[in-house]
């Protein structure tokens, strides 16, 4: 048996993206059915129930006391998805956990993945960048502090793991979370991957403390995989802009009286699409990011790519011709 678990809580954007990360799994799953077990960590489980109706669903409410003590001493926000997993093993110690955050859809069967969630393996979105590249990664952003004090924290310190004193380091891969499958032979390493993340913020203060402990303690104690192939996540601020655009105008009342068979219809077909249109936009985005940064041969690429995607874009032109003006007046 395996649970589909989400924490969705705060706002309406945060509960659409849940609901429509949630049906998409069921939209393209063609396994047994009774094999999955979707549980919701929310504050607000009747707003759920109409959306989401037909679908066996396992609420737990997260009040705000509960949630200022998940997030523990510091405060720290992510701290609570690592609570939830451990509490979702407490409630059913014999289930695999199958983590999505909720700006992830699915685009693929689900069923090839889940076949590989089994004692050794876990799962977690994607790979993303070596621990020693995380500095310059986060120059971009002004943000190198974090890692620099981070990697200093790798060199010094010794953790306990599976019992074990362990070390990591600045070699190793650091993997985005935005999807986690954890089989429950694994169970016992999740207090310790809360105490490394608790260790990690409170050191760091760096607000990846959370996937940093999950690829860290994983990639040691299991042989983790990729879910890129399955899920589409879009963590950016502009995507997240476009889905919750496009999710306020499909999550009404009358998508709610639909089937559960309509609904999963109309999703199956929306993953294709909205997945082409946001991927798209990041591919126009990180055009002109290179224009911008004097990279032109990576700015034609990732413009050519954009059509490959989408029509041209107005939007686009105007901010290409905008950098081109700039450049021109600065070189004069």
């Amino acid at each position: 048996m395996k649970n589909l678990v989400v924490l969705s809580y705060g706002r309406r954007n945060e509960y659409q993206r849940a609901i429509f990360a949630v049906l998409s799994f069921w939209a393209w799953y063609s396994g047994d059915k009774a094999g999955i077990q979707t549980i919701i960590y929310t504050d607000n489980p009747e707003y759920f129930r109409p959306y989401l109706a037909g679908i066996s669903v396992h609420y737990e409410l997260l009040t705000p006391a509960r949630l200022t003590q998940m997030r523990g001493p510091a405060q720290y926000v992510h701290r609570v998805k690592a609570l939830i997993l451990e509490h979702s093993f407490e409630l059913f110690p014999s289930h695999d956990v199958f983590y999505i955050d909720t700006d992830t859809f699915f685009t693929a069967d689900p069923v090839g993945l889940l076949s590989r969630l089994e004692p050794g393996t876990s799962l977690m979105h994607q790979p993303e960048y070596l621990m020693v590249d995380a500095v310059r990664e986060f120059a971009r952003f002004g943000q190198q502090h974090y890692p620099e004090q981070f990697l200093k924290l790798l060199e010094n310190e010794v953790f306990e793991v599976a019992g074990q004193p362990t070390r990591f380091y600045s070699r190793q891969v650091a993997w985005n979370s935005g999807l986690l499958g954890i089989s429950h032979e694994q169970l016992p390493l999740l207090p310790d991957i809360r105490r490394v993340l608790d260790t990690f913020f409170e050191r760091t203060g760096w607000f990846v403390s959370e996937q940093l402990a999950f690829s860290l303690v994983l990639q040691n104690r299991t042989q983790l995989q990729s879910g890129q192939a399955y899920l589409f996540h879009y963590w950016g601020r502009r995507q997240k802009h476009i889905m919750d655009r496009q999710l306020s105008i499909l999550i009404q009342k009358n998508f709610a009286q639909a089937s559960l068979a309509e609904r999963l219809y109309c999703v199956h077909q929306l993953t294709v699409q909205w997945q082409r249109e946001v991927e798209c936009d990041r591919l126009r985005e990180g055009s002109l990011y290179a224009f911008a940064h004097r990279q032109p041969t990576a700015g034609i690429k990732y413009a050519l790519k954009s059509l490959t995607k989408g029509p041209l874009s107005r939007y686009f032109v105007r901010r290409l011709l905008a950098l081109g003006r700039r450049h021109l007046s600065k070189a004069a």
